[in-house]
């Protein structure tokens, strides 16, 4: 088996790519676990996507809500409200239960092959994934709670920000009058503190998405309670701001990038026609969330890769992966004396 101990040196890049890598290595089992548990729920929630909606078009459309009934407005809101908030549950239910499910069972999958040396199939994966259902429940409640956490505090920063840019810009206004080269350089310094912020809140909320996500491995690989998971990543998280940060942050835009591309294409295709096109704006999306779909165990790949590699960094896997060949040569041994046992019937 390939040594897992130059991961202790890794950077995120190398993170990066070991994901990209373990995702390539795994293609078809992960394509497999995708097409069972999340294409078939992505589809039943375009289905529900209010945008496929005659009455969606409607409203947008100036035109069509000036001559329509106000009955049959009021009816058009209902029906959009109604789809909006089935769409809504359906999205929080696949989260608390299948997600877990199809997640955890693409990290056993890697984890076993990766590191363990040990093939596993998806039946035992997902057997293995429903026997701990109430912990990965447990554990997706707390992490949810933590994300609603970390969103209240950056909208909180935001709107501090968003405060402070209001008296910054009046304050340089009425500067600009007495020094105008004064006032244009206070802008220029305003205007990288901006985005200095934006980009230290992102790897702020990269940060800790990505280092709570690990709750999800501590439980499927270490066997760890709900409660536990939770203390297990701010086990391995410690001193690794950069690394997760920056890995999950790269990671999501690495994802969204080609479906981002597409997205626009097909926007510049429905510009360039003269007209708005609805026909190009809907098969666009569907192509969208397409992709978005089939690239989402990439990113799956990438933090169970990193999860590795704090594990390398943190303590080593040199016992647990001896003790998985001890009892692999164990199993073999015994599946040898077996065969070689005469038939006594």
């Amino acid at each position: 088996m390939e040594s897992l101990r130059p991961l202790q040196r890794a950077k995120f890049t190398d993170v990066l790519d070991y994901g990209i890598f373990l995702f390539r290595k795994h293609f078809k089992k992960l394509f497999i676990i995708n097409l069972i548990f999340n294409i078939p729920v992505m589809l039943l929630l375009a289905i529900l996507n209010p945008v496929f909606t005659e009455q969606y078009w409607s409203f947008i459309n100036p035109t069509d809500i000036v001559a329509a009934d106000p009955a049959d407005i009021l009816s058009s809101m209902f029906t959009l409200y109604a789809m909006l908030f089935g769409s809504l549950a359906l999205q929080g239910l696949y989260t608390v239960t299948v997600k877990n499910v199809m997640e955890g069972t693409m990290v056993k999958i890697i984890y076993s092959g990766t590191v363990l040396n040990r093939e596993r199939t998806i039946k035992q994966a997902v057997k293995e994934c429903f026997g701990q259902f109430g912990t990965l429940f447990l554990g997706r409640m707390i992490y949810i709670l933590i994300q609603s956490a970390v969103f209240i505090g950056i909208y909180i920063i935001l709107i501090i920000g968003m405060f402070a840019v209001v008296f910054s810009t009046m304050g340089i206004a009425a500067a600009s009058v007495a020094a105008p080269l004064g006032s244009v350089l206070l802008t220029v310094l305003g205007i990288l503190a901006a985005i200095v912020i934006l980009i230290f809140v992102a790897l702020l909320v990269g940060f800790f998405y990505g280092k709570y996500w690990m709750f999800l491995p501590a439980v499927c690989i270490e066997q760890q309670k709900a409660g536990s998971s939770i203390g297990r990543c701010n086990e391995l998280g410690k001193n690794g701001f950069k690394l997760i940060a920056l890995t999950f942050t790269f990671g999501y835009m690495l994802i969204g990038l080609f479906p981002l591309t597409v997205s626009s294409a097909f926007n510049v295709a429905g510009l360039a026609s003269g007209s708005f096109n609805v026909e190009i704006i809907r098969i666009g999306t569907v192509i969208t969330q397409i992709f978005s779909e089939l690239l989402r165990p990439l990113l799956t790949c990438i933090l169970t890769a990193l999860y590795i590699t704090l594990k390398v960094k943190r303590e080593g896997l040199d016992i647990e992966i001896a003790l998985w060949e001890i009892k692999r040569e164990e199993l073999e041994r015994k599946k040898r004396m077996l065969q070689e046992a005469p038939n006594v019937n």
